[in-house]
């Protein structure tokens, strides 16, 4: 029973994960959860569509850490969660498309898709 209630745990924590793309020209595709590989793309799910982002246009992934202030903390606490401090970044920016598409595949492996 425990090892279920672990398995079910991991997949709503990879549900709720929150994801932003940064594309060439400093376009976002934000509030996202990443679905799969697929091709030379890379499936999101935004809203209730599934988006196809080619990976040849991603420059950064970033995972959007949910984060709780403690007001009382001070304002580095305020100021690291507002600036994102927390967020896992991935940045693509310098590798070519073979490289890019093993590092998604790599984040993909690390923060599995949940059912």
């Amino acid at each position: 029973m425990l090892l279920l209630s672990l398995a079910l745990a991991g997949r709503l924590a990879a549900q709720t994960d929150r994801w932003q793309v940064t594309l060439d020209g400093d376009k976002y595709v934000w509030d996202i959860q990443l679905v799969r590989l697929d091709g030379d793309s890379l499936v999101v799910k935004q809203s209730d569509s599934l988006v196809r982002v080619p990976v040849e246009h991603i420059n950064e992934i970033r995972l959007i850490r949910k984060v709780e202030v403690d007001l009382g903390a001070g304002a580095a606490g305020t100021m690291n969660a507002l600036t994102g401090g927390g967020d896992e970044i991935y940045d693509l920016s310098a590798l070519d498309l073979p490289e890019r598409l093993r590092k998604v595949e790599k984040i993909l492996e690390v923060h599995p898709v949940g059912p």
